[in-house]
């Protein structure tokens, strides 16, 4: 999760899961549909267990949970699948979680981003359900703009307009390719959003072939400071850390991207492989019957960039007196920076 490659990877696992289990089953399904890995499908209610133990069979790391319809519908993404009279229709759906806050008439951000939060509702209401529902799901929509304090004369212009462009969006789709191509060649110019001023600035610029972008600075996340749990030493990575000698003067620095006690445990450890094996530490506890703190490793620095770690490490053992680092852990750092690190 997280990582760039995982819809790829989930739409390549997915579909060979498809072409695998679909053709194990002993019937053909007759309706099918998926997004990423949500799945829709019509079958033969005694089919199910076999869909189910034939889709949790593909892989072991991967089990399937399954609802079923209800009173003749199924929630399904952002919609109500409703079987009715043969036939499939839809209804916008909204899950019990969903608390109906949207942007704030009264906040301090462009009113394009507040009218657009109009248009977003107003295309789920319409384009989500069946035309029967289309009244109700407006009502829904007037409601959950009134209680974000939207004026009611502003709720009415731009819902009737928006319901109108939905009207007529596949008369209007020339027009919008044309739309599109004129503005493929304006530079976009992206500006802090200032009320009042922001506005007239936009008006100077677009008259000059220029379209601005707001940004809005005052966000949650300057206001509000994550409360991650601080970790302990031996949990970081990413860290230039030392361990110094519990008899002695003697300090050794070293540079992980793991976790620090993994790297602690495997210092630790050296010192039972063969001698043609030790490391320094291995080395200097074999000669003087020394031992390390192991429980107190310091952190020196945190950094993400290997190379910049790298740097860092260097700059640590140069810096520091009495280490038992080998000189070349120091070869990629030219001596000409010596004498600035130890004043540093």
């Amino acid at each position: 999760m997280g990582s760039p490659l995982s819809p790829i990877l989930v739409d390549i696992v997915m579909d060979d899961l498809e072409i695998q289990c679909l053709n194990t089953l002993s019937f053909k399904v007759p309706v099918y549909y998926r997004y990423v890995d949500d799945v829709f499908t019509i079958i033969p209610r005694k089919k199910l267990d076999e869909v189910l133990t034939t889709f949790n069979n593909y892989h072991q790391r991967l089990k399937f949970t399954h609802e079923v319809e209800v009173n003749s519908s199924i929630n399904f993404l952002n919609t109500t699948v409703i079987r009715s009279e043969n036939k499939l229709i839809t209804n916008w759906y909204r899950k019990p979680t969903w608390s109906g806050r949207y942007i704030n008439f009264h906040s301090n951000h462009p009113t394009k981003y507040k009218i657009n939060t109009i248009y977003n509702l107003v295309d789920h209401a319409i384009l989500l359900s069946n035309d029967r529902f289309h009244n109700d799901n407006i009502n829904i929509v007037q409601d959950i703009l009134i209680n974000n304090c939207f004026p009611k004369h502003i709720i009415k212009q731009h819902i009737q307009k928006r319901r109108n462009i939905l009207k007529n969006r596949n008369k209007n789709s020339d027009e919008h390719k044309i739309i599109i191509n004129k503005y493929d060649k304006t530079t976009f110019i992206s500006l802090p959003f200032v009320k009042y001023l922001s506005h007239n600035l936009k008006s100077t610029l677009s008259g000059n072939g220029m379209n601005i972008v707001y940004k809005i600075n005052k966000k949650l996340n300057t206001l509000i400071r994550l409360g991650k749990d601080k970790l302990p030493n031996n949990e970081k990575t990413n860290v230039v850390y030392k361990i110094d000698c519990k008899n002695c003067n003697t300090t050794y620095i070293g540079q992980t991207k793991r976790h620090l006690r993994t790297r602690v445990k495997e210092h630790y450890n050296n010192i039972k492989l063969h001698t043609s094996n030790y490391s320094v530490i291995s080395k200097h506890k074999l000669e003087t019957g020394h031992d390390f703190d192991w429980t107190k490793p310091n952190i020196l620095h945190n950094e993400k960039h290997v190379r910049k770690r790298e740097i860092a490490e260097m700059f640590f053992i140069k810096k520091t007196n009495n280490t038992i680092n080998l000189q070349k852990d120091t070869d990629s750092l030219d001596n000409i920076y010596d004498k600035i690190i130890k004043v540093v």
